[in-house]
């Protein structure tokens, strides 16, 4: 029988963040939060134009949300990817809820329009102006959640 050789091969990159007792990685981690915090209006106005592109397909009636339900979800898993960046967590955990329900369209055959509507308004809701407080905001979140629970959706 062969004897089994395990190794770790180096990693040159641990080396380099963990120099300099971590300066260079916290210098890093700065840089990126001072680019991420000038991107905020940017990544605002594109989460404002892909909810729009959302409330626009949903306002067609159910054959032309089902027809379209993968450029809302497309737009949702747009908004949920860059959201919290833009302090717009909630609007991404609701459009992140929208993706999983036409997600669960594709893998299980699972399709409500009611309970996606639901979600529509609750995210058009959270990205409003004023925005809802935090305490409510995550009681929508949470009854969305359950929503989507009962009628099946995987996360």
């Amino acid at each position: 029988m062969t004897s089994v050789r395990i190794f770790a091969p180096p990693n040159r990159l641990a080396k380099i963040i963990a120099g300099n007792e971590g300066q260079f990685f916290s210098t890093l981690v700065e840089a990126s939060e001072r680019r991420l915090a000038a991107l905020a209006d940017d990544i605002r106005a594109h989460v404002s134009t892909q909810v729009q592109t959302i409330v626009e397909i949903a306002s067609l009636g159910e054959e032309i949300i089902f027809a379209r339900c993968y450029e809302i979800r497309d737009a949702a898993m747009s908004i949920a990817d860059v959201a919290a960046v833009a302090d717009l967590a909630e609007v991404g955990v609701a459009a992140g809820g929208i993706r999983a329900m036409i997600d669960s369209l594709a893998c299980k055959g699972v399709w409500h329009t009611d309970a996606l509507e639901a979600h529509i308004t609750s995210l058009v809701l959270l990205h409003g102006a004023p925005p809802p407080s935090a305490d409510e905001a995550q009681k929508v979140l949470v009854r969305l959640g359950k929503m989507r629970a009962a009628i099946g959706v995987v996360e």
